[in-house]
Parts: structure tokens; sequence; C-alpha cells
């Protein structure tokens, strides 16, 4: 099977999901404005002629059409609704994937009328969509999507890469004497770092605590200055954008994870945290309901309280032997339905049925690809 995606080349979302194919033994193409050094399987940077709104996005059509025709994919998908979404809406010359990775649906669609009808002309072309939660494919649903259409699979974790190990530490701290808490969520708005940072000094009034910030962003600067003027500077450890083996040692070595986001759909970072064992205190979104269920195997707190995310960390301390049967109950759930293997196996077998119908030699040929 012979496969054109388009997105964002810099994503390790993107170059996960692209690079599952390539691994699978198909032949793929990766078009991106973004970075897309050091990928791992062909992947081509589009040129920048506007700015990448709209306008940006239609004006390397000639560019892009010029790539899939040299390519000749099965199937085109489009990762991003508005945007890639519709220039391969535009450009594919057989069965069309759209897959919504959140933001397009739950931010973009409703904040103009522009994103709108990009979208809904996307979504309206897809032979297929994906989602990855249910608040997201109620969005695809409302945006014009037939349920019909829609295929919902989760990005999931490696589970080589993220697993727990065992605990030492009792009321709520390890060894060395500190709560160990962190979040791997990078450095914008949507993510309300914020909201922890505020929370922090309520926490270090009553137990001694560390803070590791693994991500990054253009807010790194403003919320380095934030840490400061709250006296927390000693407390608090940004280590940047890290690698997942990093990502996932530091999750082992921590108690608490908390992800404050306003808006999400299913989060692999808490994914990938509930697989390695921290406690996750997360905001009570719609997507996080999906995974967690507040009291049972986590905490929901509201998007703008610093004292209840306080609160709520505090609390979760005090019965350590709860803790762990949370970190099995999580564990648990993962292996049920959120490893990236059997969730890609369901994507592969979906395309290949679609390239089937289009052309039945294709999908002969993607069957045989060695397992």
């Amino acid at each position: 099977m012979r496969i054109a995606f388009l997105g964002d080349g810099s994503l390790g979302h993107i170059r996960r999901w692209a690079g599952y194919f390539h691994k699978r033994k198909h032949d793929v193409l990766l078009l991106s404005f973004e970075d897309i050094s050091s990928c791992d399987f062909p992947a081509f940077r589009l040129p920048k002629y506007l700015p990448t709104k709209l306008a940006g996005y239609l004006s390397v059509l000639p560019a892009v059409r010029s790539a899939i025709r040299k390519f000749q994919p099965d199937l085109v998908n489009g990762l991003y609704a508005g945007g890639y979404g519709l220039l391969a809406s535009i450009v594919s010359p057989g069965p069309l994937v759209i897959s919504t990775l959140g933001s397009d649906l739950l931010v973009d669609y409703p904040s103009s009328i522009i994103h709108r009808l990009q979208i809904r002309h996307a979504l309206g072309k897809a032979d297929l969509v994906t989602t990855d939660s249910d608040n997201l494919t109620k969005a695809a649903i409302d945006a014009g999507t037939s349920p019909e259409k829609i295929l919902k699979v989760f990005f999931g974790i490696e589970e080589d890469l993220f697993y727990p190990v065992s605990r030492t530490c009792g009321n709520g701290k390890r060894e060395s004497g500190a709560v160990n808490i962190i979040t791997t969520r990078n450095l914008y708005d949507i993510y309300n770092i914020e909201l922890l940072i505020d929370s922090a000094p309520l926490i270090a009034e009553k137990t001694d605590a560390v803070f590791t910030i693994c991500g990054d962003g253009p807010l790194r600067g403003s919320l380095e200055e934030r840490v400061a003027e709250k006296g927390m500077t000693g407390q608090f450890r940004f280590r940047g954008r890290l690698s997942p083996d990093k990502v996932a040692e530091e999750l082992r070595n921590s108690d608490i994870y908390v992800s404050t986001s306003f808006s999400d759909s299913t989060s692999v970072s808490l994914l990938e945290a509930m697989a390695c064992g921290p406690l996750p205190v997360v905001t009570d979104i719609p997507a996080n309901r999906e995974w967690i269920e507040d009291g049972k195997n986590g905490f929901l707190v509201p998007v703008d309280s610093p004292a209840i995310l306080a609160d709520t960390i505090l609390e979760s301390l005090i019965n350590p032997d709860r803790l762990e049967s949370i970190r099995k109950r999580n564990l648990s759930i993962i292996r049920e339905k959120g490893l990236w293997e059997p969730n890609m196996r369901l994507l592969e077998d979906r395309f290949l049925s679609l390239v089937g119908a289009r052309n039945p030699r294709s999908s002969t040929e993607g069957n045989n690809r060695e397992a």
C-alpha cells in the first residue's frame, strides 16, 4: 500500500503515525511545512510562500499536486481536519482519510467561519474520519460527518517504553523525602501550566515537593518568570522537550502526574503517566473523564482553581495503600485499550479495506506484507 500523509512533521505523534506504516513495509511519503529532519521515512518539506494559514496552504497546491502525482498513492491521509486536511481533500486521487487531532474540531472549528468551512469540506470529502475520544467523535458528527465513516482509534503508548516500577515511598514521599510532581504537557496557552505553578506555593506550605515540567514551547520564558515571582525557583525543574525514553524515566520517578489543560482529546501524556505509575490529577474536561473516574483511578479538578488543585494533591498523599491500588487499576486500563500496536493494527486494517474497495490488487499486496 502506498500512503501519502499530510501533517506537521515536527510533531512526534505525526512521525509515529506515519512511521508505523513505514515499519510495516508500506510505501509512505510525508508532506509538511514544518521540520522533517531526522525522519526515518521519506518526507518532503513544502515551501512557504505565504503565512501558513488558509492562504498559505492554498498557495502550495501546485507543489502538493506535483508530489502526489509523482508518488501515486493508493490512499491520502490528512492529519488535522483544517489546513492539512483541506489540502488532502483537494489533492487526493483515491480514498481519503482525515485524522482529527483535537484542537482542529474542539478549538479551531468553533472559532471562525473560515475554519468551519474548510473543516466541513475536508470531512465531507473523507472516506474515513479518525477520532481518539468520545468528545472528538461527537464534534466530528456535529461538523457533518456520518457516524458510519468514523473510526475511534487511540494513538496509544508503547509498553516497552512506558511501564511502572515498584514504589518505595511512604505517606506520598520517596526516600528522598520530597513529593515529586510532574507535568509532561508542552508550554502553550491551551495547557494552562500557570494553574500548576500557582498551586505550588500552597502545596509547599504543607509538604516538601519538587515540580518537574517536561515540555517546551513559546511560554517557557514567561512561565519561568512566574515561578520566580512565586519564590519557587528552587522547587521547579524545566527539563524541556525530552525523548520518549527520558519522559518515561521521569514519570517512573514521580509520585503525582498533573495535566491542567483547558481542552483535549485523548491525551497520550495521560496514558503514558497511567502506564508508568504516578497518580493522575487532571482537569475535569470530557476527554479526561473518558479515562479517569474521580476518586477511583485518579482525580479531576477545575481548570481555574489553584487551591482545589493543591488540596487534591495533598489529600491524595494521605493513603499510600490506596495509591498502589490506583496504579494497578490504571495499568490494567492501559493494557486493555491504550496500547499503540493494537490500535494501529486496527487502523491499518481499515486503510487496507479502503484501498481494497478501490483497488483489490493493492489490498492483496498489502495483506501479504510481513507481519
